[in-house]
């Protein structure tokens, strides 16, 4: 039995850091990315958005030097080492790719844009210019899932049977994905992106996925505000989530279980409550024994540190993140595959979508 303190792991950080230059100052980098990048002493050297009141305040908050309302600046800075980029997914090509004709290393939030065919050509362009490139999937940093891949590394499932996540939130959370123009897509591009892209940090990729997505009579918006899929893999393993965007409600929450012949594990992901993210499972051997492990970290803002600290690490090592936009692409072919499902009443090969 794994001691339930070996499962609080932190994230892995190099040895070297670098300096930091932010475009956005929206709702997740003000609570996410600039407390995580504070708490390790990192250094953001601009921060700029579209409003200049809101890039200021967030420099004021967190002792920025400079702060603007020309996004270019911050590719400009000869001080920025690494450009964080947290914009409306339609725009980041335009800036990912001046970043790099700047030379300048890049993280992307994700999704790492609106259309799968903007993100090949920002895979291409960060590749043609020889510069890192990583993308936020900071679910694969939350505890619980950090935990239960070390489960999985360990071999203490066995062979893996099922995996489910179910997740009821409001949707949209974020303004932009209202632009009916820009996003006719939602819950599967902007939400069970978290889920699919676990389930690819877990498990690898599926052979073929089946989806279903809704949207509730008469939302306002234009994007699936529910997505029901299903994965299946190679060895068997199906893997199931149900992602609910009930527009009214706070009876929020976020639960998954991993089933395997000799373990399961259980428990909940700390979002969008903001409480810790929960653990416990049991062996065929202690059948009748639950192990829970306490987690001293929380998804957010604690997993923006594990992002980052990749990249860092990629550019010191001069090897790929494991975020990179390259593997990024596995996600969103995913995303697309489940997409064309769901249009089209079928299951769909992950080998129909081009990589």
């Amino acid at each position: 039995m794994i001691d339930p303190l070996d499962l609080d792991l932190a994230p892995r950080l190099g040895t070297a850091s670098y300096r930091i230059g932010i475009i956005g100052a929206g709702k997740i980098v003000r609570e996410c990315h600039l407390p995580a990048y504070r708490s390790v002493g990192w250094e953001v050297v601009r921060i700029a958005s579209r409003t200049l009141g809101t890039a200021q305040a967030a420099a004021d908050a967190f002792g920025i030097p400079e702060a603007s309302d020309d996004l270019l600046d911050v590719v400009r800075d000869e001080r920025v080492d690494v450009v964080d980029i947290s914009l409306p997914p339609h725009l980041h090509r335009e800036f990912a790719e001046a970043a790099f004709a700047a030379g300048k290393h890049v993280m992307l939030q994700k999704p790492m844009a609106a259309t799968l065919d903007d993100a090949r050509a920002i895979v291409q362009a960060a590749a043609r210019a020889g510069i890192k490139l990583a993308v936020n999937q900071n679910g694969r940093w939350d505890p619980a899932i950090r935990a239960c891949r070390e489960l999985l590394d360990r071999g203490v499932f066995g062979s893996l049977v099922t995996a489910s996540i179910e997740m009821r939130t409001r949707q949209p959370w974020q303004e932009f994905w209202k632009d009916a123009q820009h996003y006719p897509r939602l819950m599967l591009l902007g939400m069970s992106i978290h889920h699919l892209d676990q389930f690819r940090f877990l498990f690898g990729d599926p052979e073929d996925i089946t989806a279903f997505t809704a949207t509730y009579p008469g939302q306002p918006w234009a994007g699936d505000s529910v997505a029901l899929y299903v994965l299946r893999y190679a060895n068997g393993l199906l893997a199931t989530a149900f992602d609910d965007g009930f527009p009214w409600t706070r009876d929020w929450s976020e639960d998954y279980r991993i089933e395997g012949l000799e373990a399961i594990a259980r428990g909940t992901i700390g979002w969008p409550d903001g409480d810790f993210s929960t653990l416990e499972y049991t062996t065929q051997a202690r059948p009748d024994s639950w192990f829970r492990p306490a987690f001293t970290r929380k998804w957010f803002p604690d997993a923006f540190v594990g992002t980052m600290g990749e990249l860092f690490r990629a550019i010191e090592s001069d090897t790929e993140p494991s975020i990179s936009g390259a593997d990024n692409l596995g996600t969103l072919r995913l995303i697309e595959a489940g997409y064309r499902s769901a249009a089209e009443r079928r299951t769909v090969p992950l080998t129909e979508i081009p990589a």
